[in-house]
């Protein structure tokens, strides 16, 4: 679905926020659409360039959209994630966004994780096994270019515990031998779905923060750049969400999923995905990024608002340094619990330290 930040148009008693991107992207949409259904595709692109008139002029298309369309009530304005706009995709030949479960269960598996309070300073890390408990579901999405969701929910006594999404990118499949051609049926990438809904969702349940885990899992031709979904990630994050809890627990919600805010977070050479996906209007929306060692994979990026996580000995100045925490050389005793697992490894069982303190 066409994604708008905020309201674009007029009303008798109220002017919304009108953004020159939200501007564009109605008039681009209305465009694509036949004046016989009340669009503008007979004259694309006569728009003024003046702020100003602008605003009058998408306002009194909008009016004409939903006259044409018998749209109640008619008015000259269009809001995020409403029926007016979802029509207006529709008529413009862009998909609607629909997910299904797949598959799910409940998990409480075990995982032995870097102790939070170990962290800082330059000491060895510390071990701590975390076994919560975390509603997983498995979601084939149509309309979107990402096909495939994992989610897991954390849960307290009353029930699914919500909260903003937390979208986590995983390495280039291909590194654990996911190959394209399963990706279709997703059979052959079961495994992939499970490991990380339980290893990254288990920490955000065990930090008790309200964050709901969510792993896109793309193909390692996508695994770079996302396709659509840097653009429709907010209505695919809605679809997926809402129907994700709502298999789990009918009642938790009163009206459809809705959110402003998110966190990320990313391993390895997840972070090139990482980046891209916070090119976009993403990164204006994301609280806190976590990069879980992304240095391996030579990138420099760097989230303006992340916490970041190097394995590399800890600077003179101190631990962390600046948003760096460092923690090469400190693995020692999770490596004896994870034998023949490399440093860089582990790095993902850092999420709770960093959700615990800086995803409140």
């Amino acid at each position: 679905m066409t994604m708008i930040s905020q309201g674009v148009g007029q009303l008798a008693d109220y002017t919304p926020p009108n953004l020159i991107a939200d501007l564009q992207t109605i008039a681009a949409l209305l465009d694509k659409i036949p004046n016989a259904r009340g669009g503008t595709a007979d004259t694309p692109g006569v728009w003024a360039t003046d702020r100003a008139a602008l605003i009058v002029e998408v306002a009194a298309a909008i009016t004409a959209f939903k006259q044409k369309n018998n749209v109640s009530p008619v008015n000259g304005a269009i809001f995020p994630l409403t029926s007016p706009l979802r029509l207006m995709d529709q008529l413009a030949g862009n998909p609607v966004i629909t997910a299904t479960v797949v598959d799910s269960d409940t998990s409480s598996e075990a995982w032995e994780i870097v102790a939070p309070d170990s962290v800082a300073g330059t000491g060895p890390l510390k071990s701590l096994l975390i076994a919560p408990i975390v509603h997983r579901r498995l979601i084939r999405v149509e309309g979107s270019s990402i096909k495939w969701f994992g989610v897991a929910m954390p849960t307290n006594s009353i029930g699914i515990r919500g909260g903003r999404p937390h979208v986590f990118f995983t390495p280039s499949p291909w590194q654990g031998g996911y190959n394209d051609g399963g990706y279709a049926t997703f059979e052959s990438w079961r495994r992939l779905y499970q490991k990380y809904t339980s290893a990254m969702g288990g920490q955000i349940a065990a930090a008790l923060v309200d964050h709901i885990l969510v792993i896109p899992f793309y193909t390692n031709a996508q695994a770079g750049k996302l396709g659509s979904f840097v653009t429709d990630w907010k209505e695919t994050l809605t679809t997926v969400l809402d129907t994700a809890i709502n298999s789990a627990d009918p009642l938790h919600l009163r009206t459809t999923y809705s959110f402003d805010e998110i966190y990320t977070s990313s391993f390895s050479n997840g972070v090139v995905t990482h980046a891209n996906f916070a090119s976009g209007s993403a990164g204006r929306a994301t609280l806190k990024a976590f990069d879980l060692d992304g240095q391996a994979s030579g990138v420099n990026w760097r989230p303006s608002n992340g916490v970041i996580y190097h394995n590399t000995r800890p600077p003179e100045s101190g631990n962390p340094h600046g948003s760096i925490w460092h923690v090469g050389g400190r693995f020692g005793e999770l490596r004896e619990i994870h034998p023949g697992a490399r440093d860089h490894n582990m790095c993902p069982f850092l999420l709770m330290h960093g959700v615990s303190r800086f995803g409140r």
